[in-house]
Parts: structure tokens; sequence; C-alpha cells
């Protein structure tokens, strides 16, 4: 990625106290005390908030913004006798962003959802997806990938997935902070 500068790296407290500071939660007045025992508490509202923004730039932000790494060491592969490929997503991934078998002449970056139009065609050896152009179904879960390369054991080369940063951190780049949600108290 050309800005890897502008790339933020935030724990769970971190960006919470980002987002306070947004939204003007802080600095809190210290010169006086008031107390309650009948309020919410506000920083678990807050990082429900912020979990939820995050969940969604993951599925729907520039891939430009987010985590993005290539898992083809953690997939499984299985072919079927058509020239199917099944490959398991790793729980991580949040969604697709290239995948190419070994053989094929390009990577696939369109994913087709199932019960669309274009899925049909890839049930059908003729019609479907091949090395030069090939297919892939998002299942979620996992993928479909249409078009092995006949007699060959399937390979990725590539598998590149918007990730869940597993520990725990949010990983996105400066320009998605202009998305997060107005304090709507």
């Amino acid at each position: 990625m050309e800005n890897d500068n502008q790339m933020k790296d935030l724990s769970a407290q971190q960006m919470l106290d980002l987002y306070k500071t947004m939204t003007h939660l802080v600095p809190v007045r210290r010169d006086c005390t008031v107390e309650r025992d009948d309020g919410i508490d506000l920083d678990a509202w807050l990082a429900l908030r912020l979990e939820q923004w995050y969940a969604q730039l993951l599925m729907t932000a520039p891939v430009e913004w987010l985590p993005v790494e290539d898992v083809a060491a953690e997939v499984t592969l299985t072919a079927d006798e058509r020239g199917m490929v099944t490959a398991t997503v790793p729980a991580r991934c949040v969604r697709p962003v290239e995948w190419r078998l070994q053989g094929w002449y390009c990577g696939v970056t369109t994913f087709l959802r199932p019960g669309g139009a274009l899925v049909g065609l890839q049930l059908n050896p003729w019609t479907r997806g091949g090395a030069c152009r090939p297919a892939a179904i998002d299942h979620g879960d996992h993928l479909v990938l249409c078009g092995a390369v006949d007699g060959s054991v399937p390979r990725l080369s590539v598998a590149r997935c918007v990730v869940r940063p597993a520990d725990g951190h949010y990983r996105f780049h400066a320009a998605a902070l202009s998305t997060l949600p107005a304090l709507d108290v």
C-alpha cells in the first residue's frame, strides 16, 4: 500500500479514547463533583458503537483503507471431478479481495454471490470460468473456485482477504475516521 504511514493501528482503549476526543467527550471537567447511580456505562455503549462501525468498515470500505493479508497458507482446498475447487476461508477473513489458483492467467477480484444469474453459468462445463477467465462464488465461510486446470492438484498462488486483526486492534487508513458515526445522544 502506498500510504502505509497513514494506517492507524489502535488498541480498543486507544480507539475509544480517540472517539471520545473526536465527539468532544474529553477533556472532562474536573473542577466539580457530580454523582449518579442510574446512568449508563458510557464506555461500554461507545465501545459497542465502535465495534459496529468497524465491522461495517471491514465489509464495505475501499480495500486501500483496510488490513489485507494473503491467507493462502491457511486455506484448505478440495477439488471435485467437474473442476470446481472448494476453498475454506479462515474465520478471521471478512471478505475476499483477490484469489488465484496456480495455472490461472489472472486472479479473481469480483466474487459472485450464490443464487446470482452468473452462478448458474458455472454449473455448465461449456460456460464455466476457466484459466483465462476464472470465477469464484463467495459463500462466506468458503469460496467455490471455478476453472481449475484439468489434471492438476489445485494450489493457491494468491488468497488475499480483508482480515479482522486477531489482536483485537483497529487497523484502518486515517481517511476512514471521516466515517465514524456522530454522537447522537
